[in-house]
């Protein structure tokens, strides 16, 4: 199976009862891609995400595969703006709509595998910071092994 196909069953697995309505998915429902700055040092991976207005408890990080796939999903919540319209007022409407709200999902195919153990991420002001160390294998060459005696 290729990844796409990997990526479009875990997209569906990720449906919620809410998306479908009489039995048919709401395709109104979909998944906004999130950004993502990716770059590489001599020991880590580091992806940098902007999630505004999202608590970490709506974050959903998970390493997958042979430790080479990282997911980033949650959900950006519109706000509840009825405490500054009018209840009586039922003709509000917007003149613009430029934010985007509802769930957003990530997999990023990492180059090469990483140490899962010591992975970091950090959360703050609506950024999202993982750093994610390399998996650092014996550079080729030859390697002399002390023997103990005793």
């Amino acid at each position: 199976m290729s990844f796409l196909d990997k990526l479009k069953v875990k997209v569906e697995e990720k449906i919620d009862t809410e998306e479908i309505k009489d039995g048919v998915i709401d395709k109104n429902s979909g998944f906004m891609q999130l950004e993502v700055d990716i770059f590489q040092t001599a020991e880590d991976i580091i992806i940098v995400a902007t999630i505004p207005s999202v608590e970490v408890s709506d974050i959903d990080i998970s390493i997958e595969n042979e430790n080479d796939v990282v997911t980033i999903q949650g959900k950006i919540e519109q706000p509840d703006l009825s405490e500054y319209t009018d209840e009586a007022d039922a003709d509000v409407k917007y003149l613009r709509q430029e934010c985007q709200w509802g769930r957003f999902y990530r997999q990023i195919i990492l180059p090469q595998e990483i140490n899962v153990s010591d992975v970091e991420a950090k959360f703050k002001r609506g950024l999202l910071i993982l750093r994610l160390p390399l998996l650092l294998l014996q550079s080729a060459g030859k390697k002399k092994i002390a023997v103990n005696v005793g």
